[in-house]
């Protein structure tokens, strides 16, 4: 039985192992090969050990494999191999043409977009082509909805996009699809975040009539000092949004859930009172947040 290596493989890459297109699509109807595009295959004890997000990768990557000119990612795509986070991973590869370019055959894997690229706005990186990371954020504000957009340019302004070239850039764009929502994302975006979750929180937080907060503020506590994600300092209230991953990682839930239990502690025992939300609130009962942290702010505000 034939082993094959943990990669992507081609039609050729196959002839080369003993294996037939015929012998491919009977290795595939077993299981032995699992087909991520048109032409390109994988091992499938490799490929199912993958996790969502790399899966998600290779198939883009698959799309080098057999273009017959290399492509060039954008919009959530480059984003995606940029490596920011995204709500929801593109489940086809974006990809743009220059204008009367066409689309070929072998990029049917793809969405093909039609534009004008300047050299200046292509980047290479791990040998793929893909917008640069300005270009990325400018396109991904432009075209995604308001917090997947605001996800993103968090996590480009935190990796030196300058906010001041993204919002002249729009300024260049009067008129043109997205840049309305594209400047509201960028009044929106924060490169403090440290989560999707963390920005879908501020925007909740930003787009109601809460007084206004700091973001990241390092509380020093006599267990020492621990940073929060939202705070109010006047009233001493802080906001943490818990999200699945920082319980589900290499350290054993047990000591994770202690550790937080007593970072709590030390916060209340400072004065602080600690809320805390979720994805569930966040993006199905904002409203429940906002009417919560409005109750709790007014009682915790300081006399005059």
């Amino acid at each position: 039985m034939t082993e094959f290596p943990p990669r992507l493989l081609t039609l050729a890459d196959l002839e080369t192992m003993g294996v037939s297109s015929t012998g491919a699509q009977r290795l595939v109807r077993s299981g032995t090969l699992h087909r991520v595009a048109h032409g390109v295959y994988a091992g499938s004890p490799w490929w199912h050990a993958l996790g969502d997000r790399e899966r998600t990768v290779q198939r883009h990557l698959a799309v080098t494999r057999t273009a017959a000119a290399p492509p060039v990612f954008c919009q959530d795509s480059a984003a995606l191999l940029h490596g920011w986070r995204l709500l929801r991973d593109p489940p086809t590869p974006q990809v743009l043409h220059a204008p009367g370019s066409g689309t070929r055959s072998t990029d049917r894997a793809a969405h093909p977009h039609s534009g004008r690229l300047p050299d200046e706005d292509i980047a290479e990186r791990n040998g793929v082509l893909l917008t640069t990371p300005e270009r990325t954020a400018l396109d991904c504000a432009r075209f995604l909805p308001l917090g997947s957009a605001v996800v993103v340019l968090d996590q480009a302004l935190a990796a030196g996009v300058e906010p001041a070239a993204l919002a002249a850039r729009l300024a260049r764009l009067p008129g043109h699809r997205g840049v309305r929502r594209a400047r509201t994302a960028l009044d929106l975006a924060d490169p403090l975040s440290e989560s999707p979750g963390e920005s879908l929180t501020r925007i909740v937080l930003l787009q109601s009539a809460l007084p206004p907060f700091v973001s990241q503020l390092t509380v020093r506590t006599g267990r020492g000092g621990y940073r929060a994600d939202f705070a109010w300092p006047e009233a001493r209230v802080l906001l943490e949004f818990d999200g699945r991953v920082k319980y589900f990682l290499d350290t054993p839930t047990g000591e994770v859930l202690y550790a937080e239990r007593q970072r709590e502690l030390a916060l209340v025992e400072a004065g602080w009172t600690v809320l805390r939300t979720d994805w569930e609130t966040v993006t199905r009962r904002p409203e429940q947040l906002v009417a919560r942290l409005h109750r709790v702010l007014r009682g915790r505000a300081p006399r005059r």
